[in-house]
């Protein structure tokens, strides 16, 4: 059946994706592949395969596109891996960059595979594009973008944005990831009734925790709210809002900034007493490096892709309860 629904995509997208689908008859529909199992989930990045192992214990596999150190604005899926996806029992997507591929139009074009979006219930921020930053120094507003396009409630891109882009990195909410949990739990109960009940007790027990860890991170953070946090990319914005904290990025637009708009910054950084820029992993910013020289601050990374999330997020907190004081 799995392999027969592969030859239908191929068959549905034709002559747009030649290039996608004979990858994909090749990785997976030749039936080379190692067996795949019922109960086999895909998730884009490494914190939803997080979300949904607690949401559903050992009762499904889940599969991991992104591998860690890779970045969604510049991922491909292998042809291996969309095979898989066109196999597996459900999608779960969130809206990174490279969702929005080709071979993405074709899996979802099979209306055979279940696509569950994990933003269902949340509203999505603009994403800070680093425009104007001398505006957003006197404004005190650098967190408040107005979306200059209309959306249709899709995130934008990771670390390349259109202007008015809105900001996919939900899983740095401990209150989003609840409304996540429920999103997933939801889906799996539909496609594994079986197991409802795992996953209707291990949902309770995660809204505990992350219920916790957001109360945990409040008070953690109160002493410093309302600070800005000075990074490369802008990807803690539900953080900041959680918080009462602001994000100033380095890039602007996704792009390193000018030497005009890089003295710009540097004075808004000096008027704002900073001694660390944060840089993520996945991207690579001799900027920052440059930056932190001129105003002899210290370069620490914050990962927005680690694993376990609630690990993740408070370690975060802790450091920027540090930097930031």
């Amino acid at each position: 059946m799995k392999r027969e629904l592969c030859r239908q995509v191929i068959a549905r997208v034709g002559s747009t994706a030649t290039v996608l689908l004979m990858g994909i008859a090749a990785a997976g529909c030749a039936g080379s592949e190692r067996p795949v199992p019922d109960n086999l989930v895909v998730v884009s990045i490494q914190p939803q395969a997080w979300l949904v192992e607690r949401v559903a214990g050992e009762t499904v596999e889940v599969a991991t596109l992104l591998s860690p150190g890779d970045s969604p604005a510049t991922y491909q899926p292998t042809d291996t891996q969309i095979s898989r996806v066109l196999q597996a029992a459900a999608y779960f997507r969130i809206g990174v960059p490279f969702e929005e591929g080709e071979w993405f139009r074709a899996i979802a074009s099979s209306r055979r595979i279940r696509i569950i979006d994990t933003r269902e219930g949340i509203t999505l921020r603009p994403i800070e594009t680093g425009h104007s930053h001398e505006h957003e120094a006197e404004s005190g507003q650098a967190h408040e973008h107005e979306a200059e396009s209309e959306h249709s409630g899709e995130a934008g891109t990771d670390h390349v944005h259109s202007a008015g882009g809105l900001d996919p990195h939900i899983w740095l909410s401990p209150r989003l990831l609840a409304i996540q949990a429920r999103t997933v739990a939801r889906a799996l109960g539909e496609i594994f009734p079986e197991h409802q009940e795992t996953f209707t007790a291990n949902l309770a027990a995660l809204e505990t925790a992350l219920d916790s860890l957001d109360r945990e991170l409040a008070a953690l953070l109160a002493p410093v709210r309302g600070r800005t946090i000075f990074l490369f990319h802008p990807s803690w914005g539900y953080f900041a809002d959680d918080y009462g904290l602001h994000q100033m990025p380095i890039e602007i637009e996704g792009k390193e900034p000018s030497d005009a708009e890089l003295t710009a910054f540097q004075q808004l950084a000096r008027s704002e007493g900073i001694r660390v820029i944060f840089i993520q992993p996945q991207i690579t910013s001799h900027t920052a490096d440059i930056l932190a020289a001129a105003l002899d601050a210290e370069v620490r990374l914050l990962d927005p892709l680690a694993r376990d999330v609630m690990l993740n997020l408070r370690s975060t907190a802790e450091l920027l309860a540090g930097a930031l004081r």
